[in-house]
């Protein structure tokens, strides 16, 4: 089932973006203080729980254990970005991340947004195919991430 997120999962929210972007981020910055020493689930429950107002718009895949959360604000009139979005390791493959976006896409839809749009690594090949996979095309926007030499690609969705 997927549902709105709210302050009481904030807990389980903050374990699935801390453990899904050191999976997904690790390899490719190669930098232990930041994954292990900066990244901390802690921190980020305390961030959650002092502003929760970042918890609008975040929607839970939940069949009895969150398994995964996908964040859209808008920007703009007629856009959302996907700020976080992010599946359990031990769940990936398991269809939820497709879950995840093909709900958000229907959900924006009858909110009359035009275009999803988001950023990701360049080198993280996994993210980059499951986007394409389902409808996001890179725009050929690009930046570098701040204090790296990585490079951040922006993807879109436009809806009809």
């Amino acid at each position: 089932m997927i549902r709105q997120a709210n302050k009481q999962d904030i807990s389980r929210i903050a374990e699935i973006i801390v453990f899904g972007k050191r999976v997904a981020y690790r390899p490719i910055f190669e930098n232990d203080y930041v994954s292990f020493n900066e990244l901390q689930v802690v921190r980020l429950y305390e961030e959650y729980k002092n502003n929760p107002d970042r918890l609008d718009g975040m929607l839970l895949y939940d069949d009895g254990i969150i398994k995964g959360i996908i964040n859209g604000h808008s920007i703009g009139d007629k856009t959302i970005e996907i700020t976080d979005f992010y599946v359990e390791p031990f769940f990936v493959g398991q269809g939820i991340g497709t879950l995840l976006i093909k709900y958000l896409i229907q959900q924006v839809r009858k909110k009359g947004v035009h275009k999803i749009v988001l950023w990701v690594i360049k080198d993280n090949i996994k993210a980059r195919t499951f986007y394409e996979d389902n409808g996001f095309v890179n725009s050929g926007k690009m930046c570098i991430i701040e204090g790296t030499t990585k490079e951040d690609c922006c993807y879109e969705y436009v809806l009809e």
